[in-house]
């Protein structure tokens, strides 16, 4: 997410010598991570933040790559999805805030 200035967290932190974490996804969720990116990278923007996955855009994404869920991958990535929103509004205040003061 970019500021008013086009700047995003990664690019400020480099700017002031900060580390940015990276995300440590075991092999086993490898899977997981690139269908969650593949869902998440053709959602539309909301005007307040992330939309949280729809269970009907789940099954189009399914239908569409013909890739098969159980039960529990669908958990995974709803609560995948979740942290994400809560992650992005977070940022999304951080910048607010900042652009505030």
């Amino acid at each position: 997410m970019r500021d008013k200035n086009g700047e995003t967290r990664r690019e400020r932190n480099e700017a002031f010598e900060l580390d940015s974490p990276e995300a440590e996804v075991p092999e086993s969720g490898y899977a997981l991570w690139d269908w969650f990116w593949d869902l998440r990278t053709a959602q539309a923007p909301g005007f307040s933040g992330p939309s949280p996955i729809s269970n009907l855009e789940m099954l189009a994404w399914v239908q569409l790559t013909g890739n098969l869920l159980r039960r529990e991958e669908i958990a995974v990535l709803k609560a995948m999805d979740a942290s994400y929103c809560q992650a992005v509004e977070a940022e999304a205040e951080a910048i607010r805030e900042r652009e505030a003061g």
